[in-house]
């Protein structure tokens, strides 16, 4: 298997992780993420499969809903594990060669999912923050994002999409570098 397909998969399997130890209070909890709830932060990488799935499928580009929590319909779990069951279709039956219609013009899937896996990757870290525990991203998923976005941080958070960089340290582990590359400070919220 193509490995940006499986990085990617991986990077849904820890959001399934979360969402499996998800608090009930952590969907009403404050998320890193200034304005948004754990539910808002899991409608969000809901929202996102959903336009993953349609640009892998030909549907082409779908814009983001204004209000993510909207994207969670019923109970958080349930919610999720539909959006999980759809997306895992969707990625077995892609073709990562397949060239296909995206905002950034005529793209392969494979370069869809190496440029998206940062949304479940990163939100799986909100996630458990408004939960109150600690997530483990995976390694090799941390990796190939800290490489791609350390020469663009300052890009991100120009989009107002993501926080300015905070200061990260070499002794700090790859995912606290990337979390800090992304404004996150990867030790606020512990033992909430």
């Amino acid at each position: 298997m193509n490995q940006t397909v499986t990085r990617y998969r991986r990077a849904l399997a820890g959001v399934d992780h979360v969402v499996d130890r998800m608090p009930a209070h952590g969907w009403s909890s404050p998320s890193p993420c200034p304005g948004w709830t754990g539910l808002h932060v899991l409608g969000h990488i809901i929202d996102g499969q959903r336009q993953i799935a349609a640009l892998l499928s030909g549907q082409g580009p779908r814009e983001p809903l204004r209000d993510p929590a909207e994207a969670v319909v019923g109970q958080p779990v349930a919610a999720w594990a539909d959006a999980l069951r759809a997306m895992r279709e969707v990625l077995g039956a892609t073709d990562p060669d397949r060239r296909i219609a995206s905002h950034h013009g005529e793209v392969t899937a494979e370069w869809v999912l190496g440029t998206a896996v940062i949304e479940p990757l990163v939100h799986a870290w909100d996630l458990a923050w408004a939960g109150g525990f600690e997530a483990s991203l995976d390694g090799e998923a941390v990796g190939a994002c800290l490489v791609a976005v350390a020469p663009v941080a300052e890009q991100f958070a120009a989009t107002g999409m993501y926080a300015p960089a905070l200061a990260a340290s070499a002794r700090d582990t790859p995912q606290q570098q990337l979390l800090a590359l992304l404004g996150r400070n990867a030790t606020a919220g512990r033992g909430r």
